[in-house]
């Protein structure tokens, strides 16, 4: 029946666009139109395209982590897919050229990997669109002429407001296409604005998230801007929604587009107040809304150096965690430590530049974080009224184009310290192949009151990891894939094709009897000794029923030791 309805619905607006389009055509000659309308009884999409010249194939811009051909309809009979060298194209069955084509399709909410949602659910109906997924190449070969030169998105919604850009529209509105793309609200909520933001915020968002959020984000800041003595030159939008209501858990996720911050809480447990699941939460909008100075205001010249800005801004995080009360000195000192040895977890002997390519960018945050406070505590060292933003605000300061690199980050670095010791080993560590991690980040701190000493007092992040590192094994050496997410308290694998041993859902808590997460050292340990007589491992779920045995195939390595920081 829905797909009746949808089809109806795209007769329909189809002949809408037929009569509304050539008013619009003179706007821009040569802009590829997307016209996008939104029918919320429906929640679903039509998509209508018009090119500034008749072409016999047109190809997706962004290769995304989804199957369109399995979520969108092409409305025109005469033309099909075509997937070619990992390019997905819409060509003319019939050979002959075409200036417009549609598309149909219903919201898909699924979790897309390492790509924005295409649409994120709001508890009342509303919803988020993200227009990249629909963009088009403006050339179909690296040689070929363009076909159209920019494009620009048409919005149509008639129940509902539009909101984008920091602003908000009735029922339609039209934006040039820029950068990475943005998000666009369709919905009835009334933004929440003031002089630092504009939020559409979930009605069924739990009260005590939403107040500590509104209190403290536009803390967050103005704390940059004084720290930076930088102010925004844009007033960025928060899209703020709660999902997955009724299921036992908690959890967040989210990014930042330019001038915005998606946030999706998840899971009934933000129903309690628990001020360490806040604390996580804000620390997440602090690092985000740093990179609206270190990332978007200013932007970072070469990707291979993003320890930059992702280690930058979680430092700048954990800054406004210990002004705003969130944690204390010592607390502050253990996210730091954290962060040292997630980084010694993942980084392995090869230079940081290198992790995108290894699929290992999580180390940018992590080794980028600890880069960080060695730049904090050598500048202190020399003069202790500066810290980490007095780097970044010289920096951006002398910024004539508002970019930087690593050799400005340095030079920098070099003209505070006095001398360029810091400056050599973090360039050698970012650039070159390091044996030994750990010795490397322990010279950082020299000539400073920070040390750092190899200890056996893990803490649960350490549990954790070593944890999930049991299935991650077991996974790599049945299937060669690896599928899974955690929780609080239990991971969670999915099917892997073609893997006998994880081809279907499992909850997992208990390895052996002992508990993943939290004793995820000890567990690691006593799963090394079978692996090494090829013993079975026995897995049990939350209610420690049995839920799976499988075999060690391979020796596994040892645990990787852990550094404590502290100051003298």
């Amino acid at each position: 029946m829905k797909n009746t309805i949808t089809l109806t619905i795209t007769l329909l607006f189809s002949l809408l666009l037929m009569l509304s389009t050539p008013t619009l055509a003179s706007e821009s000659e040569n802009k590829l139109q997307i016209h996008v309308h939104y029918q919320q009884a429906s929640d679903s999409w039509l998509i209508q395209y018009k090119l500034p010249k008749a072409v016999e194939r047109v190809s997706f811009a962004r290769q995304s982590n989804f199957d369109r051909t399995q979520h969108y309809q092409i409305t025109q009979p005469d033309l099909k897919w075509q997937q070619e060298d990992g390019v997905l194209s819409i060509t003319a069955a019939n050979g002959k050229k075409f200036t417009s084509f549609s598309l149909a399709f219903d919201s898909f909410y699924g979790f897309i990997l390492k790509d924005y949602s295409q649409n994120v659910q709001y508890s009342d109906g509303s919803v988020l669109f993200y227009t990249n997924h629909l963009s088009l190449s403006e050339k179909l070969t690296a040689q070929s002429e363009p076909i159209f030169d920019g494009t620009r998105f048409y919005f149509y919604s008639p129940k509902t407001d539009i909101v984008f850009s920091g602003k908000r529209y009735k029922h339609k509105a039209s934006w040039d296409l820029a950068g990475d793309g943005t998000y666009i609200y369709f919905g009835t909520i009334t933004p929440i604005e003031n002089d630092n933001m504009i939020a559409v915020v979930d009605p069924a968002l739990p009260k005590w998230v939403w107040q500590n959020t509104q209190t403290y984000f536009p803390k967050l800041f103005d704390y940059y801007a004084k720290k930076l003595d930088q102010p925004l030159n844009f007033k960025p939008v928060v899209f703020f929604n709660y999902a997955h209501l009724a299921d036992d858990f908690a959890n967040y996720e989210g990014g930042t587009l330019a001038g915005l911050v998606q946030l999706s809480v998840n899971g009934k447990r933000w129903q309690n107040k628990d001020s360490e699941r806040f604390n996580q939460l804000f620390h997440f909008l602090a690092h985000e809304s740093a990179h609206f100075w270190n990332g978007q205001m200013y932007a970072v010249e070469d990707h291979g150096h993003a320890w930059l800005h992702e280690g930058g801004a979680d430092a700048f995080a954990n800054f406004a965690m210990l002004e705003f009360g969130f944690i204390d000195a010592k607390q502050w000192l253990q996210k730091f430590e954290e962060s040292a040895n997630q980084c010694l977890l993942n980084k392995e002997q090869t230079a940081l530049n290198e992790s995108a390519k290894l699929q290992r960018y999580k180390n940018y945050y992590s080794c980028g974080a600890v880069m960080a406070l060695a730049s904090h505590y050598q500048v202190q060292a020399t003069n202790p009224s500066l810290s980490l933003f007095d780097i970044w605000r010289h920096l951006f300061a002398q910024s004539k184009a508002y970019s930087y690199n690593q050799s400005d980050y340095f030079n920098v670095l070099n003209g505070l310290i006095g001398n360029d010791r810091l400056a050599k080993v973090l360039g050698r560590f970012s650039d070159q192949r390091v044996e030994d991690n750990l010795s490397e980040i322990e010279t950082w701190f020299e000539g400073t009151v920070l040390k750092g000493a190899v200890s056996t007092d893990y803490p649960s992040f350490y549990h954790q990891h070593w944890g999930k590192e049991i299935i991650i094994e077991l996974m790599r050496t049945h299937c060669s894939r690896i599928s899974l997410s955690y929780y609080d308290d239990y991971i969670k694998t999915y099917p892997i094709e073609n893997c006998k041993v994880f081809d279907h859902d499992m909850e997992i808590q208990f390895v052996d009897g002992v508990d993943l997460l939290k004793n995820g050292g000890s567990a690691y340990q006593a799963f090394k000794a079978k692996c090494q007589r090829g013993g079975v491992v026995n897995f049990a779920d939350r209610a420690k029923q049995p839920v799976a045995q499988i075999r060690c195939l391979d020796q596994v390595g040892a645990l990787t030791p852990y550094i404590k920081l502290t100051t003298e």
